[in-house]
């Protein structure tokens, strides 16, 4: 396994959950939401720069059963872009089904009302997405 921080980015239509990895690649805490104004890939660029990040997870957001749809499609061209913008990182793609659901579950067990959970739901998913890396990485590891 690699050593550094992971980042891994949870991509919306208007906004990009961030998520970064202990050193030790155990857990996945929030960093930040950008905003999809033009100025996400600079600013992505920061936080690998900030982590010294050699592993970007990407979220993709397959169909229930498991097909690339729309949003998916989506996130395939924003991905592309990327590509094209940085260099010198492994950007893996992560299927993500199910994350929305999970982390509005947890909102609403934690008592989190609608407004507040629309505000931080983006960096949550995030941390759903590389968490679940993370965990595949130790079993695969262990294995």
């Amino acid at each position: 396994m690699e050593e550094g921080v992971i980042i891994a980015l949870d991509v919306g239509t208007g906004h990009i959950g961030v998520a970064a990895s202990d050193p030790l690649k155990i857990t996945a805490n929030p960093v930040d939401v950008l905003n999809r104004d033009g100025t996400e890939f600079s600013k992505i660029e920061e936080f690998i720069k900030h982590y010294d990040a050699r592993t970007l997870v990407i979220g993709l957001p397959k169909t229930l059963k498991g097909e690339v749809g729309m949003q998916a499609e989506k996130v395939l061209q924003f991905v592309n872009e990327l590509r094209e913008f940085l260099s010198g990182i492994d950007i893996i793609l992560w299927d993500e089904r199910f994350t929305s659901v999970i982390a509005h579950r947890m909102f609403q067990k934690a008592g989190i009302n609608s407004r507040k959970e629309r505000k931080i739901k983006d960096a949550a998913e995030a941390v759903l997405i590389l968490q679940s890396y993370l965990n595949y990485i130790r079993r695969k590891k262990r294995d």
